[in-house]
Parts: C-alpha cells; sequence; structure tokens
C-alpha cells in the first residue's frame, strides 16, 4: 500500500507539472513562470571600444522600466544583465556571447553585427536559449542559412530589403539612373553592394560606379572622385568612415544625394559630421524614432527617450527597446520560462503593442520578424523626417 500511495503521488505530480506546462506557446499558464525574469544584453556602452554606443543599452533599459512599472513579466519582475559584445572582432564577440549564456538568462538580446552572429552560430546552437539578435539582417543568418538557428530570431528587416528601399526611392523618387554604390571592403560593405547591384538590374540598370573602402578609413578620396558625374549614391559602410564621406563630398563641391543606412544616424547622433555636409543625405532604418516620425509610438518614444537620457535616439535604440517589449510578448505567451517552449513561443507571437519599429512584430520562415523600411531625410541641423515607408512581402526559409 505504501508503494501504491508512493507512485499514485508521483503520477499526480507528474500530471501537475505537465498541466503548468500544457499551455506552451499560446498557453495561458503565467503561474509556470518562475521569477524574476532574467534578460541578458550583448552590446557595449561608449567608452568600450570606438565602435561603441549608448543606444543599446539605453533603449532596452528604457523598456525594463517601462515594463517594471506595469507590474513586470506575467507579474514576475525582470532584470536586464549585459554582457559588452565587440562589434569588429567576431572571435572575441563568441567568447562574449558566451560569458551571456552563463548567466542562465531566459532569453539573449543584442549582437550589434551579423558577422558577430555568423561566428558564434556552433555556440548558439549549443547553448539552446531563445537568441533575438538586434544585428543587421543578412542572407547567411536566417533561418536556412550557414549562420542560422532554430533558436536565433532577427528583429530588423532583411538587408536586402533596405537594399531594395534604397535603389527604390533613388529610381522613382529621386529619378535617378546614375547610381554610384559606395561602402566597406568587407562582408557588410560587399554583401549590400552586390544586393544592390542585383536591385539596380531589376530596374534595368547598372551601378555607375563601384568603390570601396576600409572599414577603418580616414581618407576616401579615390571612392569621392570616382562618384563624380553620378546623380546618386547608395553607401553601406560603417560610421566614422561615412562621415569622412560625406565631408569629403562637400569639400570636393560634390552635393550628390546619399542613402546611407543606420550608420548615417550614429554619424550624425555622435556628431562625427554635421552641417553642409547632411544637405542631401538620406538613410534607410528600421524606423524614425524621434519627432520626425510618422508613427506616433515612435514619437512617444522618442519624448521618453530625450527627457530620460538628454539626447535623440538613433533606431538602433528604438531596435533594442522593441526587443525587450518582444521578449515580453514571447515569455507571456509561452507560459513559461522553458527555452523550447519560449522558442516555439517566438515563432507565433505578434507584437503590436508599444514597440516602436513595426506595425506588428511576426516572425516568418526566414525568423525576420520585421518587413518595413523607413526613409529618412537629414537637415543641416541634424534632425530627420521620415519621408517615405515601405514594407516588403515574408520571406521563406533560406534553401
Amino acid at each position: 500500500m505504501r508503494t501504491y500511495r508512493t507512485l499514485l503521488a508521483g503520477s499526480v505530480a507528474l500530471m501537475a507539472v505537465a498541466a503548468c506546462g500544457s499551455g506552451g506557446a499560446g498557453g495561458s499558464s503565467s503561474h509556470a513562470i518562475s521569477g524574476p525574469i532574467k534578460l541578458v544584453g550583448l552590446w557595449e556602452v561608449k567608452g568600450e571600444s570606438p565602435a561603441a554606443i549608448d543606444d543599446y543599452q539605453n533603449g532596452a533599459a528604457l523598456a525594463i522600466e517601462q515594463i517594471t512599472a506595469a507590474g513586470g513579466i506575467a507579474g514576475k519582475p525582470v532584470t536586464l544583465d549585459r554582457v559588452p559584445l565587440s562589434p569588429s572582432d567576431p572571435q572575441k564577440a563568441t567568447s562574449q556571447f558566451l560569458q551571456g549564456v552563463d548567466k542562465k538568462p531566459t532569453m539573449i538580446l543584442g549582437i550589434p553585427a551579423a558577422t558577430s552572429v555568423l561566428a558564434a552560430k556552433t555556440q548558439i546552437d549549443r547553448a539552446g536559449i531563445p537568441l533575438l539578435a538586434t544585428s543587421s539582417t543578412t542572407t547567411p543568418i536566417r533561418f536556412g542559412g550557414p549562420g542560422g538557428s532554430k533558436w536565433l530570431w532577427l528583429l530588423q528587416s532583411y538587408d536586402g530589403y533596405k537594399d531594395q528601399a534604397a535603389v527604390k526611392y533613388a529610381t522613382e523618387t529621386l529619378k535617378a539612373s546614375k547610381i554610384g554604390l559606395t561602402g566597406t571592403s568587407e562582408s557588410y560593405g560587399t554583401t549590400n553592394i552586390a544586393d544592390l547591384t542585383t536591385a539596380l538590374q531589376a530596374k534595368s540598370l547598372k551601378p555607375f560606379a563601384v568603390s570601396k573602402y576600409a572599414p577603418n578609413a580616414t581618407d576616401v578620396t579615390p571612392t569621392v572622385l570616382a562618384m563624380k558625374g553620378a546623380d546618386a549614391v547608395i553607401t553601406f559602410a560603417y560610421p566614422v568612415p561615412l562621415a569622412v564621406q560625406l565631408r569629403q563630398f562637400t569639400q570636393n563641391g560634390l552635393n550628390i544625394p546619399t542613402i546611407g543606412s543606420s550608420s548615417t544616424n550614429i554619424a550624425v547622433q555622435y556628431k562625427m559630421v554635421s552641417g553642409d555636409p547632411l544637405k542631401n543625405v538620406y538613410s534607410v532604418v528600421s524606423c524614425d524614432p524621434t519627432q520626425g516620425s510618422q508613427r506616433q509610438l515612435a514619437k512617444d518614444f522618442g519624448t521618453a527617450y530625450q527627457q530620460k537620457y538628454g539626447t535623440v535616439p538613433t533606431d538602433l535604440a528604438a531596435d533594442a527597446y522593441d526587443a525587450v517589449w518582444v521578449a515580453k510578448a514571447a515569455i507571456e505567451k509561452a507560459g513559461s520560462t522553458d527555452p523550447a517552449a519560449i522558442n516555439k513561443a517566438m515563432a507565433e507571437v505578434t507584437v503590436t503593442d508599444k514597440v516602436v519599429c513595426s506595425d506588428g512584430y511576426h516572425a516568418d520562415g526566414a525568423h525576420v520578424l520585421s518587413h518595413d523600411v523607413s526613409v529618412d531625410k537629414f537637415a543641416t541641423a541634424g534632425t530627420t523626417q521620415e519621408i517615405q515607408k515601405y514594407t516588403f512581402p515574408v520571406q521563406d526559409a533560406v534553401k
């Protein structure tokens, strides 16, 4: 009888555990969530490297503050820990990713560079913790690609869509046909230049000229000279050499419409370039989280961010902010802190509340959550205006 009672008690306990987890992704069993919930952000803050910015940490911390004030995640307290992660040294970034894993988080957010995501692919698989990356979304790290993982989710719109948006705006709105392409001479620049070339070919055009420079270039005179005669330039480069390019355009009397990426917003926000070089500058970004946005949620975020930190946010700050809200939604939909349940929820959840850079984050087959691209126009004062928004179709897994 004692043995029977023991077996019966064990069966009841197992049934209780199963009931707690039975909600799975889409379940409502929030009592299965134990607290506090720990999120780990993998990004640097200013001073930790020449490329470091505060935007990721500030954006995520603001979201944590707001979520805490509203009662936490599923009624449980939530904490944000941070591990500095290099945006320029993939081997070092892999080691830093493992430091984040060692903190045993519920979810991991961040990694600002796609090359670092690609380098850490094996460790991402082994860790078995959902990672919501804030890096640019290149083809290799989409699900099914060599750097993709069932545990990896990509917040930003696919880079190929940013390239298409840049070409679409240059040809249809600026009416340009002689479009020069510039960028860094490593993966970020070369991949986007290849995609931009393909986008131009789809419009029966070819690049007017192509010129690349080192990621740390301080003189891009050959690039400037190569762009003379172009009626628009599209550039995917890091903030420092991009700022050099814009200044040297002005110094050489070139007033060519130039369309950049988030690097442009960073270069302007961190005073690398200002004034006349911005007269004819645009960027293709996740969103414009300022008063220049067409979205009220983005304007509200920009106001709250500026009040708290005394500075204007870039789209990267908004990405980190949104990543926290998406993590919250996935954990609550899973009804559990079990990594597998949260990962399943990441494939199913749709997030529209509070988020800044998308009308609705929802993962497609390639694990890409956003399909929106905004075009910003800069004023010489450094302010931006969102002048165009494009929404692209969902993607299948890479084959």
